[in-house]
């Protein structure tokens, strides 16, 4: 009984080294992840960087993963070669008990890759992550500013 209890005593301590060993590898993958990726700005971040005028797109270097729903899908190229589709991801917040601030993205996705997955499982109000770049900001006549991603992946979440 007791050299089992030291074994179970054993295990655990080597799982446990072996965890301290994984997340010491993993240091140099999440600083090299950091460097590509920004995962301080959501949906919300996004649009409020891109609403100061002084914003520049081409200064922005790095990867965004947002989420949000599908307001709606246009196809601009149906051949899937060239497949190209806009879609407007908005995300909502309450402002106390009346109002309702809406954060609003264009984001493109190019490819064969997409067409089947907007063909087959993306549909308006679906819920979706997008990792993308910061492309471009669109100015609407009211003098609103968007932001304008092209997607790299997008994911429904269920």
């Amino acid at each position: 009984m007791k050299t089992k209890g030291l074994w179970k005593i054993l295990l655990k301590i080597w799982f446990l080294w072996g965890g301290v060993l994984l997340l010491e590898g993993a240091e140099p993958q999440a600083a090299q992840l950091s460097r590509i990726l920004d995962l301080s700005l959501d949906l919300k971040g996004v649009v409020q960087l891109v609403e100061k005028k002084e914003f520049n797109p081409a200064s922005f270097k790095k990867f965004v993963l947002i989420d949000g729903s599908i307001a709606g899908i246009t196809i601009l190229e149906k051949n899937p070669a060239n497949f190209t589709a806009e879609l407007e991801l908005v995300q909502g917040e309450w402002i106390g008990t009346e109002e309702v601030k809406l954060y609003r993205a264009y984001v493109y996705a190019q490819g064969p890759s997409f067409a089947s997955l907007l063909s087959s499982s993306l549909k308006a109000n679906d819920y979706v992550w997008v990792i993308g770049n910061l492309e471009d900001v669109y100015t609407d006549d009211a003098g609103g500013r968007y932001p304008v991603i092209v997607a790299l992946s997008i994911r429904k979440l269920h």
